[in-house]
């Protein structure tokens, strides 16, 4: 991303933290500690403006920096570490991924090559940030201090994007996704249903019956899919509600070990120890959120 970009970001968010914009659901983000943490990635495009950031997905690796970006099409329960300072802090501009606004795009486009689609699973990929690419985002940007230009300009450039995001070299995975009988599209499903129901004591077999796949096969794709096996999925689930649980609704301990879906306090202090490498009730917010006046 070139220095104008910065630029204009710096004008609109001065200190740490997540920033709303007059835009709904695009948000900046400004951190100046470097991190190592784990974090749940949503449905979300995601610039890195300044700086870069690594994302791991148990063995799978992502870096990213201001010349790609990152689309995760559904929750991803991942480590991610943020490279930051005082002197080069890391800046981000964060997307939502609006499945009806792509899809109504997708819809549009010629299909990809089968082959190209089963090299590409995986429901989280880095794309390459191209000219065009740049330009909308700084067109976005330059518009974001005022709320009549975001509402105004705002959706067609945001619609602009999502057509150059569902043109890069490795999007072949959101046709797939948008094809209701594909194993990615079930999956995605499924961890929709997960992260909907995470307290609930969730059935592998049964969640397999509903997308007619057998257990067996569902366990094998949605490894290859969020390189989680269904267990680990939803255990990182369940932890990651629940620092937000404490953190941010100043909950204790033991109610909240029972929301997420914890029979044993024991269990649950002792795993959410080994995920974050603090206690339960050492857990605090990660960001300050904020608004764009």
């Amino acid at each position: 991303m070139n220095e104008k970009i910065i630029r204009e970001v710096n004008k609109l968010i001065k200190k740490d933290g997540l920033y709303d914009t007059h835009i709904k659901g695009i948000k900046l983000y400004k951190s100046t500690n470097h991190e190592n943490t784990p974090y749940i990635y949503d449905d979300w495009i995601s610039f890195v403006l300044q700086n870069k950031k690594i994302v791991k997905l148990n063995e799978k690796v992502f870096e990213y920096n201001s010349n790609n970006y990152m689309v995760s099409s559904s929750t991803l329960p991942c480590q991610c570490e943020t490279f930051a300072s005082e002197e080069k802090p890391f800046i981000a501009i964060i997307f939502s991924l609006d499945s009806k606004i792509m899809h109504e795009i997708i819809e549009l486009l010629p299909e990809k090559e089968e082959e190209t689609i089963k090299e590409c699973q995986r429901v989280a990929f880095l794309d390459i940030v191209t000219p065009k690419i740049e330009d909308l985002v700084y067109r976005l940007v330059t518009i974001l201090n005022s709320e009549e230009e975001s509402k105004i300009l705002g959706p067609s450039i945001l619609k602009e994007l999502y057509y150059r995001v569902a043109k890069g070299e490795h999007s072949a995975v959101l046709y797939r996704l948008f094809k209701q009988s594909s194993n990615e599209a079930k999956i995605a499903r499924a961890l929709k249903k997960i992260h909907t129901n995470y307290a609930d004591e969730l059935c592998i077999p049964n969640m397999a019956r509903i997308e007619e796949m057998s257990t067996s096969s569902f366990h094998n794709h949605f490894k290859k899919i969020t390189e989680h096996t269904p267990f680990q999925y939803i255990k990182k689930i369940r932890l990651s509600k629940a620092k937000d649980l404490i953190s941010k609704e100043n909950l204790n301990v033991n109610e909240v070990a029972q929301k997420v879906g914890y029979d044993s306090i024991p269990q649950f202090s002792r795993e959410f120890k080994k995920y974050f490498g603090y206690p339960p009730k050492e857990a605090k917010i990660s960001f300050e959120e904020y608004s764009i006046s």
